[in-house]
């Protein structure tokens, strides 16, 4: 079968649609199997029929369905299924009147070589197990009192897990396991997780019945959150930064002859830490004035939490200057940004009286 994606994705000066960017995700197609869960999540869902002890209705959807032959997946090779609106309904076995039994509703396709090519399932006519359109939907049935039944099919996916009650009149919502997204127990565990859209009730209600591995994309704060082992957080953004500021001040300074304690420090950037390195692009400008004989060699340091970074070339200066230029810094993982610029005097020996500064740093992400 042809891979590629059905849905666009727009971009517009460098910015996409969060819906264009949804439907992209959910229509996935290719080597990846699963349900594709469509606008809503609803793809090939199964819900109960009330007002009938023991039926079933499967919403219309599509597929990817693993080639697999005696439980041996065929990596390179998956069958496309697609069931019409509003998809179909059909009748379990009668419950037992003396134990509770379990059922599956699977979605299955033939891989013989003279099986008719595949299409649409027959709506009106449909039959559980009926294959003449190449694939169809079908019911594992349990036994009375037993456990869940294996599959006996190769080159299937699990929709549900029907829970027929003894005596029971009718099916529930709560009798329905639903496991389309589910890897355990599938034929293939590399089942297509869907991302869900978060629409009034929160991210959290929705990540209690979402695959691990799969995406939530919240309407409301425009993000999208990625379910873990327990619950589901945000996708990690990893921004550019631009930062400026400027100072001025009458101090009456002697130069450091190394920089600390905060003597000469002209320029101050500081940010909280990121678990991912990053690239600070300084430029700068600092101008001041000594009094008359507290000439010196004077430079710019630059530092990232308190490493040296950097230095200027140096200058001359005998009634003060401006310095100017541009630096690149690294900001380590975990640690804060903290980048200083500082105006050091060689040996000391030079005053700094009125002094102004200017400085711009761009922050990138460097992994």
């Amino acid at each position: 079968m042809p891979g590629g994606l059905r849905a666009p994705l727009y971009l517009n000066k460098g910015e996409y649609s969060p819906s264009d960017f949804r439907a992209l995700l959910t229509d996935v197609r290719g080597t990846t199997v699963g349900v594709v869960p469509g606008t809503t999540a609803d793809g090939l869902k199964v819900s109960a029929v009330t007002g009938s002890s023991a039926r079933v209705a499967v919403a219309g959807g599509r597929a990817w369905i693993p080639a697999t032959s005696a439980g041996v997946r065929n990596p390179r090779e998956s069958f496309y299924v697609e069931l019409p609106a509003p998809g179909v309904a059909f009748n379990l076995a009668t419950p037992s009147a003396s134990a509770d039994r379990w059922d599956l509703i699977v979605a299955r396709v033939s891989t013989d070589t003279d099986a008719t090519t595949f299409a649409e399932v027959p709506l009106a006519t449909f039959v559980p197990g009926d294959l003449t359109a190449g694939w169809t939907l079908d019911v594992v049935k349990g036994t009375d009192g037993g456990a869940v039944p294996s599959v006996p099919f190769d080159s299937y996916l699990i929709l549900a897990k029907i829970k027929v009650r003894k005596g029971s009149t009718s099916l529930s919502a709560a009798d329905i396991e639903d496991v389309r997204y589910t890897t355990a127990g599938q034929s293939d565990p590399t089942v297509l997780a869907p991302i869900r859209t978060a629409a009034g009730q929160g991210v959290a209600a929705v990540a209690t019945s979402q695959a691990r591995g799969g995406l939530i994309y919240s309407t409301d704060e425009d993000r999208l959150y990625v379910k873990g082992a327990t619950d589901a957080r945000p996708v990690t953004y990893r921004p550019t930064v631009f930062m400026s500021c400027t100072g001025k001040g009458a101090t009456g300074w002697w130069g450091a002859d190394a920089p600390g304690g905060g003597n000469g420090r002209m320029i101050m950037f500081d940010g909280p830490a990121t678990p991912y390195d990053r690239i600070g692009i300084l430029s700068y400008q600092m101008r001041y004035s000594c009094p008359p004989g507290r000439e010196g060699w004077t430079s710019a340091w630059t530092l990232s939490n308190g490493v040296f970074q950097w230095e200027s070339m140096r200058s001359y200066m005998n009634a003060g200057g401006v310095h100017a230029g541009t630096a690149q810094v690294q900001i380590p993982k975990n640690t804060a940004l903290a980048v200083y610029i500082y105006l050091y005097s060689q040996g000391g020996s030079h005053q700094f009286d009125e002094w102004q500064s200017n400085g711009q740093m761009t922050v990138i992400p460097a992994e």
